[in-house]
């Protein structure tokens, strides 16, 4: 005897639909294949979510970032496009510790307003939680909301517009003295700053060149022309490391290596084992791109190997590179248009944000490259 499904499914375009026996109306499933659909249906069905549109947003987030449950993980997957479990993880637990007990996760999601995450993201400052972990927070809320819209649970994002919180922390970066490159880079076999040869590497072209840091993670070395000592950046990791896209500004560019970045990256493809035109440039011991912990974990290690201190009044970190190299051109006279191609920049007020003219210890004769000792070879770093 056929056993009769408390459901029934239907295709319109190319995703398919549900109802139930109480539901007025089809709703979508957000899936494409019939069999991931009932896999959702079924889910709704067991946590008594199906046609029900004023569930929490704690109800709804439950199976948000755990990783063999993630809607939002489990359809990236799908669609070929990466996401880590490491980064699900985090995520995880930003929800519990700052979002699940707060008047937000109460709310029915479909009556959530952009007010109501307005209001809670100033909860947040006031109980003094830091900018970065503020804009974590906000992170997830997008993705659960955002896959909401997608899978048209509910009508719009209102969260879609609210843009990363400006603090001190995230507002002014520190920039590195000619002194703490030398320290950084030119004996890192004496330092043991730098734990692998690939976080050497990392970070030598993060100075050398001012790029990203996702760009740096996405580059292949079928993008790195060492015959012709040129970099061509077409790639960055977008959304969150979920998958690899086109660059911040949506352009291509090519940015100059100088000699000793050039030596580097050749002894370094002689030695690696994935130096093939698909294989990342840095990677993890089996060939993977890094991680974000991953390389804040490299960044941190190296400047407390040789001891730089982190100013109390502003943020040194990985992007400083990008300020360091950008002021160090402009003070040796280069073109500043010249400049802002090599770095991605649409106009000359990013760049002048990124330029720190307070700083006597930069001369025009302290360019990263003529800081560090051409003797270094990468074969040391093992």
């Amino acid at each position: 005897m056929k056993t009769c499904k408390p459901y029934r499914l239907k295709k319109k375009g190319n995703y398919w639909y549900y109802k139930t026996e109480t539901m007025k109306s089809f709703w979508t499933t957000g899936e494409r294949t019939k069999t991931k659909a009932e896999q959702v249906v079924i889910g709704l069905i067991k946590s008594n979510k199906a046609g029900k549109t004023k569930y929490s947003f704690k109800e709804y987030s439950e199976p948000y970032f755990i990783w063999d449950r993630c809607p939002h993980a489990t359809r990236l997957r799908a669609e070929g496009k990466r996401i880590g479990e490491g980064y699900c993880k985090a995520q995880r637990r930003v929800l519990e510790r700052y979002v699940f007990p707060s008047g937000l996760a109460n709310k029915a999601i479909g009556d959530i307003t952009r007010g109501d995450i307005l209001d809670f993201r100033n909860g947040l400052v006031k109980n003094g939680v830091s900018g970065n972990m503020i804009d974590r927070t906000m992170k997830a809320i997008k993705v659960i909301l955002g896959e909401a819209e997608y899978r048209q649970d509910i009508p719009f994002n209102p969260a879609s517009k609210i843009s990363k919180s400006s603090t001190k922390e995230n507002k002014e970066a520190a920039i590195f003295t000619l002194e703490q490159l030398q320290a950084l880079f030119s004996n890192p076999d004496k330092t043991k700053a730098w734990k692998t040869p690939a976080d050497y590497i990392c970070f030598l072209i993060a100075g050398c060149t001012g790029m990203r840091r996702g760009e740096i993670l996405a580059l292949r070395w079928g993008n790195v022309h060492l015959d012709r000592q040129y970099i061509h950046i077409k790639d960055a990791w977008k959304d969150g490391w979920t998958h690899i896209g086109d660059t911040k500004s949506g352009k291509e560019r090519d940015v100059v290596m100088p000699a000793i970045l050039g030596e580097c990256l050749r002894r370094y493809y002689q030695t690696t084992p994935y130096n093939k035109p698909e294989d990342f440039v840095v990677c993890k011991e089996d060939g993977t791109a890094y991680s974000q912990q991953r390389w804040y974990k490299a960044f941190n290690r190296a400047l407390e190997a040789v001891g730089i201190p982190k100013p109390k009044d502003k943020h040194l970190k990985p992007h400083s590179f990008r300020h360091t190299l950008n002021t160090l051109l402009r003070n040796s006279g280069e073109n500043p248009m010249i400049i802002r191609d090599m770095l991605g920049w649409a106009d000359e007020g990013i760049q002048n944000h990124y330029t720190h003219n307070d700083i006597p210890s930069l001369s025009a004769n302290g360019l990263i490259a003529d800081v560090i000792s051409p003797a270094i070879t990468v074969n040391e770093l093992d």
